[in-house]
């Protein structure tokens, strides 16, 4: 064996990784040296526009997938620790729980009972977060959470809570998602200041107005078989009296109702 060449054929493949390493470490640094340009320039552009944001912005990954989430087959499933109720399956994928006992609320201690009720009556109740109201109805709707995420859909609440007129929980019906990330290449995502730019630029933001709310979730507007339903990450950022949604990966706006 030719030990010389051996020897110059390691020093010439240490040279070249050397080389490759740190232009890697060049292009990071000139990468995050722009986006703090770029960042810069946005608080700027608010600034100049009198835009107030009364909210510390969240940060995410910064890539991501779409979730798929298929409904459970409940008739199938054993769910347990579900006493003092009387269930139905109004189909297999859906409970319909009458309480033997209302379960009462009060408005001062409202998030509290609330989540006593779903660790103690609900099906992998803690998944659940609150989502909305209807006041003619007496009605308290829920959505999952995928991680610590909440996962919205439209006229489509995985969990309905019906409340008597002394605020009481007498019944609720209930759907339950299962969670996977679509498979495919993870793709670059906004951040929330960048989300903020997209309404900037679409002029949905304008001078002297005020940014009250920026939250990130996973939002499904549609659903291609009855069974699952695609959600998609998105930026809900609220601006004085309007809500809109920001697609993370795709930028497109959709205003909420």
């Amino acid at each position: 064996m030719d030990w010389s060449r051996t020897k110059t054929i390691f020093i010439i493949t240490f040279l070249l990784l050397n080389v490759f390493l740190s232009w890697q470490l060049i292009e990071t640094h000139n990468m995050n040296q722009i986006s703090m340009i770029t960042e810069a320039t946005i608080q700027e552009v608010l600034r100049e526009n009198n835009v107030k944001i009364e909210v510390d912005l969240p940060e995410e990954d910064s890539s991501g997938l779409l979730v798929v989430g298929k409904h459970a087959d409940l008739s199938q499933e054993e769910v347990p620790g579900l006493d003092a109720q009387e269930l139905e399956l109004i189909d297999k994928h859906t409970i319909l729980s009458e309480l033997e006992e209302p379960f009462a609320l009060s408005r001062e201690d409202f998030s509290s009972e609330l989540s006593t009720f779903l660790s103690t009556y609900v099906f992998e109740g803690d998944e659940y977060r609150l989502g909305g109201f209807d006041s003619e109805k007496n009605r308290v709707f829920l959505y999952q959470v995928f991680g610590d995420k909440t996962a919205y859909t439209l006229d489509d609440e995985p969990l309905i809570l019906q409340l008597d007129e002394h605020l009481q929980i007498v019944s609720y019906q209930q759907r339950y998602f299962q969670f996977e990330e679509q498979d495919g290449e993870e793709r670059e995502m906004l951040s929330s200041l960048k989300a903020i730019e997209v309404l900037l630029n679409d002029q949905l933001v304008r001078p002297n107005q005020t940014i009250t709310n920026v939250q990130f979730g996973y939002y499904s507007f549609f659903s291609p078989t009855g069974d699952v339903q695609v959600f998609a990450p998105m930026w809900r950022v609220t601006v004085d009296e309007e809500t809109y949604l920001v697609h993370a990966i795709g930028g497109s706006v959709q205003q909420l109702t």
